[in-house]
């Protein structure tokens, strides 16, 4: 099998296990754990899977000195994006947080737009509009019903996820592996969840075998799909895959289906439909210009 194809193949793997990692979460919950603990153990376990990953490559794990202080930001973004995007699920269904997490592809496109000081063009401006309106849809309507918290927590991870996305394109651009990135944050941000589940009162055990299959599913799922994410960027190019990462959602919302008899109501499907539709209308676009941009290199 080609790179490329074997990229297809880890992309796909990688986006149905992130997508099933939300909806596994609620049953962590439900068994008496809670997101500081999950969390924790999630990320210290993808420090050990990656770290085993690159000493097998032959790869030192040695970070710079210049991009420590970036480690250390990324780190802590890592924090709220394991954290919130799993603990949101105590709070509100899970194909919601799925959805709210997934804003951060168009909140990309914005922080990429203001950091270039760069109108985006019409087409991504309609994109970004279509996926932002399609949020307000889903929140906006009976909005009473639900918990604040939940929605705080999902489109915080999601806005930490697109700054995180950001910072590693534009402050390491090719200076340290990206699996030497991703092993540094999982220690960075292991560290403060840890802390902050000493100051919780320790690490919440499980009461219910659910909730420790809930517990070690989201743990496996998270712990092993994003190394393969990277390592699918690596091998099928970013504009491929991003495409392909749109099965996370909605894988999440389709587990919850199966394993809660969660539906969403026509009104969040709608707005589901038109976030989903501003995400791929933007990855179409980019997948467009490239050539372009390409030819325009080759001319010049």
């Amino acid at each position: 099998m080609s790179d490329a194809r074997l990229g297809l193949v880890f992309a796909i793997i990688s986006s149905i296990g992130l997508g099933l990692a939300i909806a596994v979460g609620r049953l962590a919950f439900e068994g008496g754990t809670d997101g500081l603990t999950i969390a924790m153990t999630r990320c210290w376990f993808g420090a050990v899977l990656v770290a085993i990953y690159l000493k097998a490559r032959g790869t030192s794990l040695f970070m710079p000195k210049a991009f420590r202080i970036h480690a250390v930001i990324l780190g802590l973004l890592m924090v709220q994006m394991t954290w919130g995007n799993v603990t949101s699920v105590a709070y509100i269904p899970v194909g919601l947080a799925a959805l709210l997490f997934f804003v951060y592809p168009p909140l990309v496109a914005v922080f990429v737009a203001v950091l270039d000081r760069r109108p985006p063009g019409l087409v991504k401006v309609l994109a970004v509009g279509t996926a932002f309106a399609g949020l307000a849809v889903m929140l906006g309507v009976r909005f009473e019903s639900l918990d604040w918290r939940g929605v705080a927590l999902g489109l915080g991870a999601g806005i930490a996820c697109a700054m995180n996305v950001v910072w590693v394109s534009r402050k390491n651009t090719g200076i340290v592996d990206p699996m030497v990135v991703v092993f540094w944050m999982s220690i960075v941000a292991g560290t403060a969840l840890t802390v902050g589940v000493i100051l919780n009162g320790g690490w919440t055990v499980p009461k219910t075998t659910g909730g420790w299959i809930g517990l070690w599913g989201v743990v496996l799922l998270q712990g092993a799909s994003i190394p393969l994410y990277f390592a699918a960027i690596a091998r099928g190019g970013p504009e491929h895959i991003a495409v392909l990462n749109n099965l996370q959602p909605v894988a999440s919302i389709a587990a919850a289906w199966v394993l809660f008899s969660e539906v969403l109501t026509i009104e969040r499907v709608l707005g589901a439909a038109m976030v989903l539709g501003g995400i791929l209308l933007m990855q179409l676009q980019d997948r467009t210009r490239q050539p372009q941009t390409e030819q325009k290199a080759t001319r010049d």
